[in-house]
């Protein structure tokens, strides 16, 4: 009964391709950064509704307040929610995502015994302006994003598709499941801030497992269906810096304060730090906004940086001395300088090891082609919801679905494979149907 039961979830979730093709192009075409998500938000609980969740958690009831991170300006915020009304948000639940509360949870309760279950699946876009160059399939099929500067580059359109389309499967099954499950849409991944609020909403305190989604590259001429982590993820800090001098005729600079200056001085400065010996480091300044016309001295300067180690040591090493430099250099130009923390995520484990173990074997049984697990470079603030489960002796594990990629994440050109969606759905209702003790192989 069992091996029919994973036979039909899987039937049923390749009838769901269409589906999923769809929802992600949507998505993509409507995309939303961090804490816009409105109209993402109000498209999944939608669906979840009308699949016959009596359970959705939104906006407050799944953030807690001042933990989120980075959130944008108010009248950003009034804009985004408008905005999303005219891009065809659903309007009975648009207002509990308004003002960055961006989160959607679906609660599966099948009133038996077994284990709690959540699945992670982030919907944010990111800060990317996409290309409109006809070789770039969104743009020639009509679903680059009408959204200039925000941009599914990295998957997440998917990985929401992947989670309403996870939900359906179970509630379709669910007189044969025990449990309870919760599916996590998650907003503001980019920029590591969103998964810290969700984890302090205390929605993770009786969880005994965790899995998080996210699509990845399949290597050139294979066929890997799956990838795993096992290991500690880069610690990060996100800032963005303010500096303000005092403008003057560029004519006689003496009588002004110049934050150009300053800011070349950090810049030079960060880049110096030595590598610390406690463990590999990184720095960015990924973008500088400066100055008013060529015959002004210039007073006021915003940049946008983060700093990465691969150990915690390595980033607690990094920080006081990135401030130090900052500061200083702001002084000696005689201007005042204001760091605003926008994001941060720990070095901790994505995953337990042993339980990596267990779902590499269980993915080899099914017939999945799997990449040896290996070290993840990035940042990721899925470590957040990691920690908090792991912290009452619950389990995690960081999987990626795999597809061909056109070029990678990040790209103004990035685009993934929707054939590939349906592995990512059938393997993770493998993964919670297996650890509600439900034999599938």
């Amino acid at each position: 009964m069992a091996n029919e039961l994973w036979k039909e979830m899987c039937s049923y979730a390749d009838t769901k391709l269409d589906f999923m093709t769809k929802t992600r192009q949507d998505f993509h075409r409507f995309a939303e950064s961090g804490w816009h998500e409105v109209r993402t938000c109000s498209l999944i609980a939608r669906h979840l509704k009308n699949l016959g969740y009596e359970k959705v958690l939104m906006g407050r009831e799944c953030l807690k307040d001042d933990a989120r991170m980075g959130l944008p300006a108010q009248e950003e915020l009034d804009y985004i929610y408008q905005r999303a009304l005219e891009q065809g948000a659903d309007p009975e639940f648009a207002p509990y995502f308004k003002d960055g509360f961006t989160c959607v949870v679906a609660v599966l309760e099948t009133g038996r015994p077994g284990p709690v279950i959540a699945t992670r699946q982030d919907i944010d876009a990111l800060g990317v302006l996409e290309s409109r160059e006809e070789s770039h399939r969104p743009a020639r099929e009509g679903f680059a994003s009408v959204n200039d500067g925000e941009m599914h580059a990295c998957g997440h359109d998917a990985h929401a598709a992947i989670g309403m389309t996870v939900a359906d499967v179970l509630w379709k099954y669910r007189d044969l499941l025990n449990g309870t499950v919760k599916i996590i849409f998650q907003p503001s991944e980019e920029g590591v801030r969103g998964a810290k609020a969700v984890a302090e909403s205390g929605l993770l305190d009786d969880v005994d497992y965790i899995l998080g989604c996210h699509m990845g590259a399949r290597k050139n001429g294979t066929d890997t269906q799956l990838g795993f982590n096992y290991f500690m993820n880069m610690a990060n800090a996100k800032w963005d810096v303010y500096l303000t001098g005092r403008a003057c005729h560029a004519a006689a600079p003496e009588e002004g304060h110049n934050a150009m200056l300053a800011m070349a001085s950090i810049i030079q400065g960060v880049y110096g730090i030595p590598r610390a010996g406690c463990g590999d480091s990184r720095i960015n300044v990924g973008q500088v906004t400066a100055g008013t016309g060529r015959n002004v001295v210039c007073d006021r300067v915003k940049m946008v940086m983060e700093l990465r180690g691969l150990t915690q040591a390595a980033l607690d090493y990094l920080e006081p001395y990135a401030r130090s430099i900052i500061e200083h250099s702001a002084a000696m130009h005689g201007c005042t300088a204001e760091i605003k923390v926008m994001g941060a995520s720990p070095c901790a484990p994505l995953s337990t090891d042993s339980f990596v173990d267990e779902l590499v074997a269980l993915a080899r049984k099914l017939g999945y082609s799997v990449e040896e697990p290996k070290a993840c470079p990035n940042s990721e603030d899925y470590t957040y919801l990691a920690q908090r489960v792991m912290a009452h002796g619950g389990r995690s594990c960081y999987f990626s679905c795999l597809s061909d990629y056109p070029a990678p994440g990040h790209a103004t050109t990035f685009d993934i494979a929707e054939k590939d969606l349906p592995n990512a759905v059938k393997f993770e209702c493998a993964v919670i149907t297996y650890l509600m003790g439900i034999t599938i192989v």
